[in-house]
């Protein structure tokens, strides 16, 4: 009986030991696993200058969510784009998005429950099939290897096009209420223009920005955001409703651009 105690008493640490040591190699594993796939794909580098000291830091992108007001689905692209032509003229952004079909998208909200009131109402009012279109994409994290300058330049551009982005799609809203003129709006379109100007020939002084996967795609966003905010800033639309409609599709084109960037860069 004693040196049956002893035996049972040495099997419970045996145990208890490998039970651990089991633990601990599948813990182990799980941590390798996690940052091998935190890592893979989010390392980027950007060039600098031979005299530049280099950091490596940790930038979060936002992801993007927003819920827009869909008229209806077709099959080709020819046949939304007539069906979208009846609603620009009247507020609407006329959008047309590829996804299985063409959706045309007319405005965009935050909030999904403003997206479905305001689908109900159309529904009602128009007698058509309105629906809720929602755009989800989850954030990015990037360790990214750069000049501090040229990192902070990355973090201040991306925070001055959503900035900007939400100011323009407030726009039209402020239109369709009678809030602003259109005189009003390009004025401030005009604006915004100005403050991603500033942020944008940052960026193009980045040695290689244009074939660089982080800033090649944000500048490209950039680029076309200051070119339509431009354009409109110009626009002689014949009513508000009509320069409303247009801004709305420019909201919602980049959007859309900000959450196939994001997808892009997950996806590296």
């Amino acid at each position: 009986m004693q040196g049956n105690r002893v035996r049972v008493r040495r099997d419970h640490p045996s145990a208890l030991s490998w039970t651990i040591a089991l633990v601990m190699t599948m813990l182990a594993v799980y941590l390798a696993t996690l940052g091998g796939g935190g890592q893979k794909g989010s390392s980027a580098s950007i060039e600098t200058d031979a005299d530049t000291p280099r950091v490596t830091e940790e930038i979060s992108l936002e992801g993007v969510e927003a819920y827009c007001v869909s008229f209806g689905k077709f099959a080709t692209a020819q046949e939304a784009r007539i069906e979208a032509a009846r609603f620009t003229s009247r507020g609407a952004a006329g959008y047309v998005r590829e996804e299985d079909g063409f959706y045309i998208l007319g405005a965009v909200y935050e909030q999904e429950s403003d997206a479905k009131r305001v689908a109900e109402q159309i529904s009602q009012s128009e007698g058509i099939e309105c629906s809720v279109y929602p755009l989800r994409t989850g954030g990015a994290r990037l360790r990214v290897t750069a000049g501090e300058s040229q990192i902070a330049l990355l973090r201040e551009a991306e925070t001055q096009l959503r900035s900007q982005a939400r100011i323009v799609g407030e726009l039209a809203f402020q239109l369709d209420r009678g809030e602003i003129s259109s005189d009003q709006a390009r004025t401030l379109l005009a604006v915004c223009a100005s403050q991603i100007s500033q942020p944008l020939e940052a960026l193009r002084k980045i040695p290689g920005a244009q074939e660089n996967a982080i800033c090649g795609g944000l500048l490209q966003i950039l680029e076309s955001f200051h070119a339509s905010c431009s354009l409109l800033s110009m626009e002689n639309s014949a009513t508000a409703l009509s320069l409303s409609g247009k801004i709305k599709y420019n909201y919602i084109e980049v959007l859309f651009s900000c959450a196939d960037y994001l997808t892009q860069l997950n996806a590296m």
